[in-house]
């Protein structure tokens, strides 16, 4: 046998065991009897803000930065994540529309870079096209879910919730539910 049908051997039976771990951990979430509660609780938590966001989006035609710009009144994020990504800015122009080749695709580095990114963001992105609501983590009773951080989470494209998880690969990193690619503004 040659190295590479080796090779090729190790790449499919690597991909073979993720594939059958993520199938054996989705399932055993969805059975966990802890899971479907707070699922449930926390679609109906999110209510009051998913109707701030709509009413948003009906006065301005987009979705806002972040919830601070929301009416204080119904905007408790009460641990919900708000997050919005590049690719659904809304820009106040054609120009800035343009500009923001500035920041997309292979950047180099550059000591101001993040300085002009806020100022670009700031200035020119109105707001987004689209969101995602992530709720707090939704505990499991199984001890196989453990290491297994679990959550709700609606996507406005498509006004739909669904169970996602992932795992915080080092303790203290920060929460694996915040992506990168979140652009929200804090609070």
């Amino acid at each position: 046998m040659s190295f590479l049908s080796k090779a090729g051997m190790v790449i499919i039976i690597v991909i073979v065991v993720c594939v059958t771990m993520w199938a054996i951990e989705k399932r055993s979430l969805y059975a966990d009897p802890d899971v479907a509660p707070q699922f449930e609780r926390a679609k109906t938590d999110a209510k009051p803000l998913i109707a701030a966001l709509a009413q948003y989006y009906a006065s301005h035609a987009y979705y806002p930065k972040s919830f601070g710009d929301l009416p204080p009144a119904n905007t408790d994020p009460g641990g919900f994540i708000y997050e919005v990504w590049s690719m659904h800015r809304v820009y106040n122009s054609l120009e800035c529309a343009g500009r923001s080749r500035e920041f997309t695709g292979f950047v180099a580095a550059s000591s101001d870079y993040e300085r002009r990114l806020a100022e670009f963001r700031s200035g020119c992105v109105r707001g987004y096209s689209s969101f995602m609501l992530k709720s707090p983590r939704i505990s499991t009773a199984w001890q196989i879910n453990k290491g297994v951080v679990a959550y709700a989470e609606f996507t406005s494209q498509d006004a739909q919730w669904s169970l996602k998880w992932c795992r915080d690969q080092r303790p203290g990193a920060g929460d694996c539910r915040r992506t990168v690619f979140n652009e929200s503004v804090p609070r």
